[in-house]
């Protein structure tokens, strides 16, 4: 699976893209948007890390599917599978998720769209912790340009004991240059501090893309391939993340 994934992602984005361009452009920072009330939508995510200094060889994959389903024109709720292929193993569970989204203020009324996020997520492997994350996002789209910024805090609570919290920030602005094509940079950073350990702040920043795909007719409203990259700016930084998300809903 580790050997086939990104190459598939990179194969689909050089597909000829379809009329539509509305989903976000960034591999790892949401924009302020929930989905159409009885609207499903479907994603796959393979995130490829390789932590600071240590070879290719160690990097990690992690898998997602994400469910998600507009339950009225405001409010989306999400859930989550999510999987990881490491140096030890090839495949197995890692964490469950659910996720709720709540559109706040709308542009159209408002200087910004804002959007409440709020997940839980339980992990099943290593200290498997509890965690709860909440997010304030908020941006706007002016016409083929946009921007998004995501303030994040999340406190995680191992097995162990204690609680570790972190907060941070992503954020991305956006260009459509083509019609179905939308590119953008984006940026990431953490402030982490786990139980009786000293805070570690890192941070990173990377290219983007989303490409609208021509297939699902009429049985899809569109569907998308989302492709990024970021690249570790310090030490405590992983050196590389990339991701491909690859979506629809209907």
């Amino acid at each position: 699976m580790k050997r086939f994934a990104l190459p598939l992602a990179a194969l689909l984005a050089v597909a000829p893209a379809a009329a539509r361009a509305d989903e976000r452009p960034y591999a790892f920072t949401y924009e302020p948007v929930v989905s159409a009330e009885g609207e499903t939508e479907l994603e796959v995510y393979e995130t490829w890390v390789r932590p600071h200094g240590a070879p290719a060889s160690q990097g990690t994959f992690e898998h997602q599917l994400e469910v998600g389903r507009g339950i009225t024109g405001a409010l989306t709720l999400s859930g989550y599978a999510v999987f990881r292929t490491t140096p030890d193993k090839n495949f197995e569970a890692s964490a469950f998720k659910l996720e709720g989204k709540y559109k706040l203020l709308d542009a159209a009324s408002a200087p910004v769209d804002l959007v409440l996020y709020l997940e839980g997520e339980k992990e099943v492997v290593d200290d498997k912790p509890w965690a709860i994350e909440q997010k304030l996002i908020f941006g706007r789209t002016y016409g083929r340009f946009g921007w998004a910024v995501n303030l994040i805090a999340e406190q995680e609570w191992p097995s162990g004991g204690g609680t570790e919290t972190k907060f941070g920030w992503s954020a991305g602005m956006s260009l459509e240059p083509l019609q179905g094509v939308r590119l953008g940079v984006e940026s990431l950073g953490e402030r982490k501090k786990g139980p009786g350990e000293p805070a570690e702040f890192s941070t990173s920043v990377g290219p983007a893309a989303v490409f609208t795909l021509p297939f699902g007719g009429k049985a899809l409203n569109s569907s998308w391939l989302i492709v990024g990259a970021q690249f570790g700016l310090n030490d405590a930084s992983d050196d590389v993340q990339l991701r491909a998300v690859l979506g629809c809903d209907f």
